[in-house]
């Protein structure tokens, strides 16, 4: 009987203990990141520059791992940062591209994030204009910039404009040169949110990062699927339906 209950007592301390302190230890680190954020954020970037002296590159490493662990703890917390906090990630971004202009990580983070999760498009934009100027051999600066204003801002015209730059860079698609022409004209929003999020997602090596954006994928997909069924009910009853029920009704949609 002593052999039986031992490992059962070990196993109800165990869960017990586990479920005591996951909150506390989960609100400790919580605070830290957000800690670390606040503090490091609000410094001049000059200053930071200064202090990092020859280590600019291995600082611009760190920085970009605090804040992405920060960002992480806000989403395994199913929660998301306040005005400030993501005010704060925008300057600490602008901080750690300051430190290494050619740190490519940083980008893709704010290109992944900010206009997606906070509605921060010019902010975006601004950081990915700096990796144009100071990667010019590289045409995703201008392929994330075309996608940007066009499935954000909805400005097709700015954006060909930016996807006709990346297509004259050596080692850019060639599907980016046929995209351009098209881009005045092209009106699937949805469609290109698919296409980028799904290249954005295989070429995401976190795996907290990867699945959020897989979700988002997802519902890219059921939107495309309903906007499809809405027109083949519009087509089949010459009028647009009110509501999903309409669809449902119909036999459409499930």
């Amino acid at each position: 009987m002593r052999s039986f209950f031992l490992p059962i007592s070990f196993f109800i301390i165990s869960t017990i203990l586990f479920v005591g302190l996951t909150s506390p230890v989960y609100k400790i680190r919580n605070k830290y990141a957000s800690d670390v954020i606040s503090s490091l954020g609000r410094l001049p970037s000059p200053a930071v520059q200064a202090v990092a002296l020859e280590f600019k590159g291995v600082v611009a490493d760190i920085l970009l791992l605090k804040t992405m662990v920060f960002m992480g703890t806000k989403i395994g917390g199913q929660a998301n940062p306040t005005d400030e906090e993501w005010q704060l990630i925008v300057e600490m971004l602008e901080i750690i591209t300051d430190l290494d202009k050619k740190f490519w990580d940083p980008y893709v983070f704010a290109e992944m994030m900010l206009p997606w999760q906070a509605g921060r498009f010019a902010e975006t934009n601004q950081l990915l204009l700096k990796a144009a100027a100071n990667m010019p051999f590289d045409y995703r600066p201008y392929y994330f910039l075309g996608f940007n204003n066009f499935f954000f801002e909805r400005k097709p015209g700015i954006a060909a404009r930016y996807l006709r730059k990346a297509a004259l860079i050596p080692g850019a698609p060639d599907y980016l040169k046929g995209l351009a022409g098209r881009f005045s004209v092209y009106g699937n929003q949805t469609v290109l949110g698919i296409s980028f999020l799904a290249d954005l997602t295989k070429n995401t090596s976190d795996k907290q990062v990867k699945q959020y954006l897989g979700k988002r994928l997802e519902v890219l997909k059921i939107i495309y699927f309903l906007e499809q069924k809405v027109k083949e009910y519009s087509v089949k009853y010459k009028i647009t339906p009110a509501k999903i029920e309409d669809l449902v009704q119909a036999g459409i949609v499930d």
